[in-house]
């Protein structure tokens, strides 16, 4: 594999992109309260205050990672240029960015982990709450703290992405939690028959 690797102690590889928190089309306040809404239908005797407000604090530790893949996703027509990227350490403080080259797909790898600590991302969210819609195209799941899933990516002023978000959970302190994030901007995208090859369990969708 080609990339280039983006750390914050090794930001001096890549020319500069300046990522913006871009605005949210859905407000604290209003996800907050949706989610209580969906939480207590689906689970009548939940703790949703709880539970709600913990989400956001999970949207909220992964806008960096949305608003970079956001930035850095072409418009359409446009070709990606893994050339220009770089993300400021301030913006993705504690997570590694890599530029993917041929013959990878194009696009970006976000990676975190930490020693027998919870993962504390949303980025589905983080997205949904920045205008973008996910549509899930294939799931996996290896227990309750790690599996995979893969989303077809539309957002206004982008070319449609494929997204693809990898977690496995430290059962114990010993273990580390690691979280990954990898783009396809390449305009194809992936299918469920396609990731099945893989011999893995993919399923439409994954269990709630």
């Amino acid at each position: 594999m080609r990339w280039i690797a983006v750390s914050a102690a090794a930001l001096s590889l890549v020319s500069t992109l300046a990522v913006a928190q871009l605005p949210l089309v859905e407000n604290q306040a209003a996800y907050v309260a949706r989610c209580k809404r969906e939480t207590i239908a689906a689970y009548p005797r939940a703790n949703a205050d709880s539970i709600c407000v913990s989400k956001w604090d999970q949207v909220v530790a992964s806008g960096p990672m949305a608003d970079a893949i956001l930035a850095l996703a072409p418009a359409p027509g446009a070709a990606f240029a893994p050339a220009g990227v770089r993300a400021p350490a301030a913006a993705l403080r504690g997570m590694t960015i890599a530029a993917t080259r041929p013959p990878i797909p194009p696009g970006v790898t976000i990676s975190w982990f930490r020693n027998g600590e919870p993962i504390p991302f949303n980025l589905e969210d983080a997205l949904r709450v920045r205008g973008a819609t996910l549509a899930t195209i294939g799931c996996m799941q290896f227990g309750a703290g790690e599996g995979s899933s893969v989303y077809r990516v539309t957002v206004p002023g982008k070319a449609p992405f494929a997204l693809t978000i990898a977690r496995r959970e430290a059962a114990v302190a010993s273990q580390s939690s690691n979280y990954g994030a990898t783009t396809d901007f390449s305009g194809r995208m992936p299918t469920l028959a396609g990731l099945r090859r893989d011999g893995n369990d993919w399923m439409a969708a994954c269990p709630q």
